[in-house]
């Protein structure tokens, strides 16, 4: 029984997450618009947030989990800025 509530727990979403969920979609979005640069931008702080919230919440032990997510969200942003001509 008491294993059903915390796997309940895990389940949920919390609003942060919900917010770097619906930020990740948002630049999915604007790439997919040809707003490149700013649809990076915004994909690489919604990765980043989403990554740092679940391994704040789920309390991983391994922080490969972490960095290597915010790796790629740091990667995302630089190549984002420097693209010479990104709309």
């Amino acid at each position: 029984m008491e294993n059903e509530r915390t796997q309940g727990k895990r389940s949920q979403i919390s609003k942060p997450e919900q917010f770097s969920i619906l930020l990740i979609f948002i630049g999915t979005s604007l790439a997919i618009l040809d707003r490149v640069r700013a649809g990076s931008v915004i994909l690489a702080l919604g990765t980043a947030g989403f990554a740092f919230l679940k391994y704040k919440r789920v309390g991983m032990k391994r922080r490969i989990e972490l960095f290597l997510p915010l790796a790629i969200a740091c990667a995302l942003f630089v190549v984002a800025v420097t693209l010479p001509h990104a709309r």
